[in-house]
């Protein structure tokens, strides 16, 4: 795909701009539960594991088991082979400063509650009866970031120690490590909870325009709930992919229609056009991200504005994607 030259335009109002996300959330409640499960794990050593784990597996239950077998990856309690994959994992975390870096980052005395409360409050004004899953705090040996599980969404602070720990020893690329950071982890549990709430519906086509449309959709979500935490941050961006993105966003969408690439199935080009990654091919190495999926954003807050009794709820659950396109009547 020819690369997109483009030529510096005036820089285009945000969506932020345009939809108003500021409420009074002053009044409610957040009620933000969250158990340190790193702090009662990372002090059992190999030589007294088995005398320590039934007070942590009565303590945390069926989640217990989740992490032992699903985020550390290790056999089940019961097997033969426990022991010295455990004696492994420990080894691995302390060898790599996993529980030395996390006592410097997430010290014991640190109140984290305080870093969802502000969207656990917009979540409560928006979904006024729904609840919220709890949020332990894990150890993952570098391993995934977040993992969700009935009614829990698991942090791995080893996924979160900030940009400069040295990530890059575990071959982990710059873009991902730039999101690495405890500020993140609000932003990652808001959008790990609008993906498994609302998922895509099979009835939409996978075309390119639809999936904008559903990331952009998360991203209103995202930004319905931390209205406060700076737009690359929701993005996951630079600040300059930013300011990219904002600049370009009506540049991005020529090259769309222009292409007739909005109906595009191609799940290469999609991805290209949508997916994370250090930028955008079609657009060149100094481009925003996901540069399509911005567009997407935009088509939603235009149909937010032109639509003004949907509720954030009503728009989560609209099934057909192509209808939110048509009554958005986006024009960046």
């Amino acid at each position: 795909m020819k690369k997109l030259l483009i030529i510096f335009s005036v820089l285009l109002a945000s969506c932020g701009g345009k939809n108003d996300f500021n409420v009074d959330v002053s009044n409610i409640n957040a009620d933000v539960k969250l158990k340190r499960f790193d702090r009662d794990f990372n002090v059992i050593k190999p030589e007294n594991v088995y005398d320590s784990l039934p007070n942590l597996k009565k303590k945390y239950g069926e989640f217990f088991d989740f992490y032992v077998e699903c985020i550390a990856g290790l056999t089940s309690v019961e097997s033969s082979s426990f022991i010295s994959n455990y004696e492994d994992f420990y080894n691995y975390c302390k060898l790599n400063s996993i529980f030395k870096e996390t006592d410097r980052v997430f010290p014991a005395d640190e109140n984290l509650s305080a870093l969802f409360e502000n969207g656990f409050k917009h979540y409560k004004y928006y979904f006024p009866k729904d609840s919220l899953p709890e949020i332990y705090t894990v150890f993952s040996g570098f391993q995934e970031s977040v993992f969700p599980t009935d009614g829990i969404i698991a942090f791995a602070l080893d996924k979160y120690f900030g940009k400069e720990f040295g990530y890059e020893q575990y071959g982990i690329e710059n873009y991902k490590r730039r999101r690495m950071t405890k500020e993140m982890m609000p932003v990652d549990y808001f959008r790990t909870l609008a993906a498994l709430k609302y998922p895509k519906d099979e009835k939409n086509e996978d075309n390119l325009l639809n999936e904008m449309i559903y990331k952009g959709r998360l991203q209103f979500f995202l930004k319905s709930m931390l209205p406060e935490t700076p737009d690359s941050l929701l993005w996951g961006y630079s600040d300059y992919q930013y300011r990219w993105a904002e600049t370009y966003e009506s540049n991005v969408w020529t090259y769309l229609i222009d292409r007739k690439l909005l109906f595009d199935t191609n799940p290469l080009l999609i991805r290209n056009l949508t997916g994370e990654g250090p930028f955008t091919n079609a657009f060149g190495n100094q481009s925003a991200p996901g540069a399509a999926s911005f567009c997407g954003f935009g088509i939603v807050c235009s149909f937010m504005q032109k639509n003004p009794n949907v509720t954030l709820k009503e728009l989560m659950e609209i099934t057909n994607l192509n209808s939110i396109y048509a009554r958005a009547r986006y024009n960046p």
